[in-house]
Parts: C-alpha cells; structure tokens; sequence
C-alpha cells in the first residue's frame, strides 16, 4: 500500500485501528475486482461495480463476515471509507468512459452516527478526480433492523452531496417494498432469485415486468444482476430491465486493461416498422423544457421560472445530463412571492439548496412502448408526464396530453390494421410480415397457416352468429397457445389464421400447434347440440348439394420453414403455402411440414 493511502488512516479523516487488529495490514490484503454494468438495449458500459476479493486472507469466509467482524470491533465506518479510497483508484485507473459509474457497497450499520467518516466520502471522491454522480452507494435490508431515522438523514445527506443510491438485491427480503419508498433510490437491484430461469418461469418473469414498472413510476432504473445466460438476458430485456450485470456480459476483472466500452453480444433489437413509427411519434411529441443542474443555486432557478412561464416543471439534470427529477412551479411560491432580496428572512431561503425541492419523476426510454408509457403515467400519483431518456440523458418531457394524443393515435391505426372480429392483426400487417420475412434472414423462420375443417356445413347448421363464436374461441387459443419473443399471430379473414416463429426450433412450432389444434377440438365440441355430440356428426350439405355427414369442426395447419439466409420471392412463397395447405387437408392428423432448401 503507498504511504498516501497508509497515511489516510492516521490523518483526521479516519481513525487508528483497534488495538489488536492491524487494519492497514486488512487493507494491504484486500483488493477490488470490477464487474461491468451494460445497458440492456446496446450493450455500453454504463458503469462497473466494486467486488472485493481476498477476504480469506484477512480470516473471513465472505466480505459479508468481514463487515460483520469490522462493526464488532467497532472500525467499520473507517474501513469503509477506506475501501472506498481504494476502489476509486482502482476505478480511476481504468480506460474508460468519462461519465461512467462506479457502484459500491456501502454497509447501512451506524451510518451518519458522530463522525462517521462515511459522510465526508464527497471529498475523498473529489480527490480522485470524480464526480459525486459518479458512485453509486448500494444499500442491502441485509441490515435492514438497523435502518433508523438517522440512517434514512445520512443517506438523504449523501444523496444531496450528489451520490446515486441504490437498492440492492430487491425481493430478498419481506420488506423491500418499504425500502423502495423510503429509500426512493435512483437504481434497483433485482435478487438473482427471480432472474434464474427467468426465461422459463412466468412467474418470476412477472414479478421482473412488475417490480420493473413500479421502479420506473418511482423514477428509478433496474438493474438485472448476475445473468448468466443469453435466454435470460433476453427475458430480462422483455421485462423493461434497464442495465445487466453477471457472467453473461463479463466476469469480474482486476487487470486493468480489459476494460471495455461495450460488448458486442448484447447487441440492439431491430425496431420493426411500427416500433419506428411509434419511436417518432414519441420523439415528436416532446417538450424540450428548459432544464437544470442538479448542484445550480435557487437563485438560478428563480430567474428561469421567471423567465419561461409556459412551464411549470422543470426537468434536473446531473452533470452527465441524465435525469434526478422534477421540480414544480408550485413548490415555488414561497420563494417568489418572497420580499425584497434585501430582506434578512429572503437572503436566507435563497441560500437554501435547490435540490430540496427536486421530486421524483416517472422515468422511460425512448425505445419504451407507448401502451407502456401510458402504464407508467397511470400509476404515478400526481405526475405531470414523463421524462424521456435516450441513452439514459435527457431527452425531453413527455406531457400527459401528449401522450394521450400518441396513444389516440395508436389505437386509430391499430383499429385499421385488425381483423374486426378478433381484434388480431388483419391481412395488411400479415402482408408486411410475410414480404419481410421472405427477405433473406439470419435467423430460422416458420410460417404458419391454420384454418378450419368442415366450416361451411357447420354455419349451414347453427348458423352465422354461432360460426362467429367458434372463430372467436379459435382466436383465443390462439392467443393463449402462440405468443412471447420471436412470434406473430394475426387474422387473415373467415376462418383463416396465420402464425409466424422467428429462431424457433421446428420440432417445438409443430408441437404448439398440435397442442392447439387438440385444445381447438376439445372446446370446440361444446358448441354443438347433445344429439349431434351423442352421434359424433353432423348431416349437411356439401358443396355439390347432396346430404352426408361431416365431423366435428377442426384446424388443420400447414408449416413452411425458411432455414437461414434463404431469400424467397413472394410469388413463389405463395405457391409453396396452396400446396402445403393442401397436403396438410389430406393429411391423417391436419399437419404438413416442408423445410425449404437453403
């Protein structure tokens, strides 16, 4: 250890080990490894998290037993700033961007107690050459018994000295949801339980879309920590996560020098065309409200309040442009209806900080689904709109009107472009989807096509209002059997369905579809008259005119597979799905599968 750090123990700012334990020899041991935290959506480093290591060579089992030793013998506030020390060096040291974050640990145990040095970290970071902005202080409920009402003032304090705080490891615990309000963090964590087999367990994908939303209202980004694989990251990325952490972007590095500015296997989604659109309609909508920084006098905002009377919020930004808040015009009054500035009582509210007065504000990408959108506006209390980030910076407000408009006119082109009857996609959306998909691909493609068996004899039978009733419960199976990442369903017209799978595998598409097509069977037989069921058939009239049985409505499926890079014209698609639908009609089990030629 360099005699400037060895000396910070014995300065004012940390006191001298106890007696017993040589804590410059604990520090002399203990390193930090730094793990990466990507943005979900284009895989930037946002910002690396400190990992301490070694602890076994101080005779502890986990850092947590290395802390709890630490509080025991009564140095844990000065061990922790002095760790802190040494991973903002180490963090330093790194070749990276200038904005990025370091995420730290920070122990809840007697925090902001007399002369914590926990509480003078702002000027050990400045040291540095960083900006408070820059760390982000992880607090656990680990400890959670010794929250008390100064733990929630020095962290409030640390907050305005300019530190992020984050939520670590939420849904460990029973009362997380109480942290999430108290502690009104800028980040959450989510546990790594709910994130193991999150791409396989709907549940625990609920709860990721749920906690995700409620964050987003409370103005706070999500962190998915400790993914491990692609299809994780993937369902992580569908719950709305903001940033990503584990071993599938990178392990935990001390070596300097592998420190990257993104990674190229976490790469963007491709917007489709409507995902575009309703990006630009968004963009187009925003309000470009005159903004603040985060550290600016009340003097400066009086004078842009004064001065921009139009709007009555006004976004607060770091120094990195990204989003702390709002403040209202309202909370305001006081302040400008005051007295004279040279009225003792005013000179004194005016020295008063403006980040006082900075409320949480709903918070959104600009990637975000607008029915999302409206979501998260719906669930804020007392909200004006939404603050809009790209990149996480500023990007601009999203009014409550506005939003209303962009969702009035979504739902005005959804309503041309759906089938009346189901409300599925109608046949423009499955053009557009066929012609994009017959263009050469990097992925395997499936296209399918389902319609009903013996339909005709059944309306002849029961009647049109009944066939309504069969393609509307047809529609539904549809929905509950076809649907996540990578697929499409929609409408085609009377009793024609189509679905389409993106990098499935074609073993399981059959497989949905068989399962559908029994479930269609099943439920489907309700519909008819207990003589008919009790006969197994129907007499009617086929299309020649002459009387003869015909059994219970079914759905027989045809499935074209598109291998890799394969490019099919459209015409000639057509012509390969008549023959597959004919084949698929004459089939015993109403299935026909055909694999194109790469």
């Amino acid at each position: 250890m360099s005699a400037h750090r060895i000396s910070a123990l014995e300065d004012g700012l940390f006191s001298p080990a106890l007696p017993g334990v040589s804590m410059s020899s604990m520090l002399e041991k203990l390193e930090y490894a730094l793990q990466p935290v990507a943005d979900i959506g284009t895989g930037v480093v946002y910002g690396y998290e400190a990992r301490i290591r070694n602890y076994d060579l101080c005779g502890a089992s986990s850092p947590g037993d290395l802390f709890d030793r630490a509080s025991a013998e009564g140095y844990l506030p000065q061990l922790e700033a002095s760790l802190l020390r040494k991973a903002v060096e180490q963090f330093s040291g790194l070749n990276i961007a200038q904005d990025s974050k370091l995420y730290f640990k920070l122990d809840s145990r007697d925090l902001g107690e007399d002369n914590d040095p926990r509480m003078r970290l702002a000027a050990l970071v400045r040291e540095a050459g960083l900006d408070p902005n820059q760390v982000c202080l992880e607090f656990s409920e680990r400890h959670r018994q010794t929250f008390t009402d100064v733990t929630h003032h020095a962290i409030n304090d640390l907050r305005q000295l300019g530190f992020l705080i984050v939520l670590d490891d939420f849904g460990r615990e029973s009362s997380e949801l109480r942290l999430l309000h108290d502690l009104s963090p800028d980040f959450v964590k989510i546990d790594r339980f709910f994130l193991n087999g999150i791409d396989s367990d709907p549940r625990r994908k609920l709860f990721v879309t749920t906690v995700t939303n409620l964050a987003h209202v409370l103005g706070a980004r999500v962190i998915a920590e400790g993914v491990e694989t692609e299809r994780e990251f993937k369902a992580c990325r569908d719950a709305g996560c903001d940033l990503l952490q584990g071993e599938f972007v990178a392990s935990p590095f001390h070596d300097a020098s592998r420190a990257r500015l993104f990674y190229d296997h976490i790469r963007p989604v491709r917007s489709g065309r409507k995902r575009r659109e309703e990006q630009e309609r968004i963009r187009n909508e925003l309000l470009l409200l005159p903004t603040i920084q985060y550290g600016a006098s009340m003097n400066e905002l009086l004078d842009m309040v004064v001065h921009n009377q139009e709007a009555n919020v006004v976004p607060v930004l770091d120094a990195n442009r990204e989003p702390r808040g709002l403040i209202h015009e309202r909370d305001l009054k006081a302040y400008l209806y005051a007295g004279a500035p040279e009225d003792e009582d005013t000179r004194a509210a005016l020295d008063f900080p403006l980040r006082s007065f900075v409320r949480a504000c709903p918070v959104a990408d600009i990637d975000s689904n607008a029915d999302m959108l409206l979501v998260t506006f719906a669930s804020s209390i007392n909200s004006d709109g939404i603050i809009i980030t790209e990149n996480f910076r500023y990007c601009g407000f999203l009014s409550a009107t506005s939003l209303l408009k962009i969702i009035h006119e979504k739902r005005l082109q959804e309503a041309q472009d759906q089938n009346p009857l189901t409300r599925l996609p109608g046949n423009g959306a499955i053009m557009r989807f066929i012609s994009q998909t017959a263009g050469k691909g990097t992925k395997v493609r499936h296209l399918c096509y389902l319609d009903f068996d013996n339909f005709k004899p059944f309306n002849d039978t029961y009647g049109y209002r009944q066939g309504d009733r069969a393609i509307i419960l047809f529609s539904e199976l549809l929905q509950r059997h076809i649907s996540g990442t990578g697929t499409f369903i929609g409408h085609l017209g009377g009793d024609d369905f189509f679905a389409g799978f993106s990098n499935a595998d074609q073993t399981d598409v059959a497989a949905r579809m068989l399962t559908l097509q029994r479930a269609f069977r099943v439920d489907v037989e309700s519909f008819y008259e207990p003589e008919h069921r009790a006969q197994g058939y129907i007499k009617a009239q086929d299309r020649f005119g002459t009387t003869r049985r015909f059994p219970f409505l079914q759905c027989s499926v045809s499935i074209l597979t598109l291998p890799r890079n394969t490019t099919l014209h459209p015409d000639k698609l057509n012509d390969e799905i008549w023959e597959l639908k004919r084949a698929a009609k004459r089939s015993d089990d109403g299935l026909a599968v055909k694999c194109l030629a790469a």
